[in-house]
C-alpha cells in the first residue's frame, strides 16, 4: 500500500487522474480496483465489486460529496450526483 500511496496519493490528489504504476501488468481500471481494496483494507473495510458493502454506507457517500465540494475532485461523481438530484426533483413534481 505504501508504494501505491507514494506513487499517487488519492487523499490529496484527484483519484480520477490517477494512472497505474508503470510496472503494473494489468489495466488501469484493475490497478484502481486493487488500490481501492488495499486502501479500504487498511481501515478494516472489505470491498469487492461483488460485495461493495463497505462503500455503500451513507457516511461514505456524504464524504465523497463533501470532498467534491471542497476540492472539485471526482467530477464524474458530481455529474452522477447532479443527475440523481435532477431525477429526484422531477419525481417530486
Amino acid at each position: 500500500m505504501k508504494e501505491c500511496v507514494r506513487f499517487y496519493n488519492v487523499k490529496s490528489n484527484d483519484p480520477e487522474l490517477m494512472e497505474k504504476i508503470p510496472d503494473f501488468e494489468g489495466s488501469t481500471s484493475i490497478f484502481h480496483s486493487s488500490y481501492l481494496q488495499q486502501l479500504l483494507s487498511e481501515r478494516n473495510i472489505r470491498y469487492s465489486k461483488n460485495n461493495p458493502q463497505g462503500v455503500i454506507e451513507e457516511y461514505f457517500l456524504k464524504n465523497l460529496i463533501i470532498r467534491n465540494q471542497k476540492t472539485k475532485h471526482i467530477q464524474s461523481f458530481k455529474l452522477f450526483i447532479d443527475f440523481c438530484n435532477k431525477i429526484k426533483l422531477e419525481m417530486s413534481k
